[in-house]
């Protein structure tokens, strides 16, 4: 009895490792896609509204943006978020203990050896002497918390590829908004061949997300 209710707690142990496993993937993720989202971003929204493309070519930019922004969102952001929640296929918990042991090497053998004991116990006669076995090895690793092997605080070095775009995104919405609400909405109307014009200023104050047939100043 003390024996299942310490290899109980084990699991319980390995299973809130592997949450924060995920977590940890997780929060990088959100750092990784906001740096390149963004990134990418006002690059193609400056290329636009610099050169003034084709609807080809806005087609390939418009397009190759949402793509990209559909792979990077569920690699890194769904994807953990549904395993963090035990939704879909995880890790097992030996590949936790593996790497486990990585940051506490003096129980990784003892790890993987309990839950190949237990595995074992499911199938032989000598169930209680392999217990037994068990329950004396979980007892010297017992103190051990195994989250410590993951510090979500080492994710603050990653805020130095996110930090900059996101600053760069701010300052053009508050300083030129005009160069990203006019080239993504030629970004967006990707199908319709637009003239390059200088618009007057009444059509930036009136008539910020439409095309409209103003004066045209020369």
């Amino acid at each position: 009895m003390q024996s299942n209710s310490n290899y109980h707690i084990l699991i319980q142990k390995l299973d809130e490792f592997i949450r924060k496993f995920y977590l940890n993937q997780l929060i990088r993720g959100v750092l990784f896609t906001a740096a390149i989202l963004v990134s990418a971003y006002l690059l193609f929204s400056f290329l636009e509204y610099r050169f003034y493309f084709s609807t080809t070519v806005r087609k390939v930019l418009f397009y190759s943006f949402l793509g990209g922004a559909g792979f990077l969102l569920w690699n890194n952001i769904i994807t953990p978020l549904l395993k963090y929640n035990r939704l879909g296929k995880t890790i097992n918990h030996k590949t936790a203990a593996s790497i486990i042991g990585t940051h506490f090497s003096e129980i990784q053998d003892k790890l993987l050896n309990i839950l190949e004991l237990r595995e074992q116990a499911e199938g032989t006669g000598n169930q209680l002497l392999i217990e037994a076995g068990i329950n004396q090895k979980i007892e010297k690793i017992k103190p051990i918390p195994f989250s410590l092997a993951i510090d979500l605080n080492k994710n603050k070095k990653y805020l130095k590829y996110a930090l900059p775009p996101l600053g760069v995104l701010v300052f053009v919405i508050f300083a030129a908004p005009n160069v990203l609400k006019d080239s993504n909405l030629r970004l967006l109307k990707n199908n319709t061949f637009l003239k390059k014009q200088h618009l007057s200023t009444s059509w930036c104050r009136i008539n910020r997300w439409k095309l409209c047939n103003t004066k045209i100043s020369n």
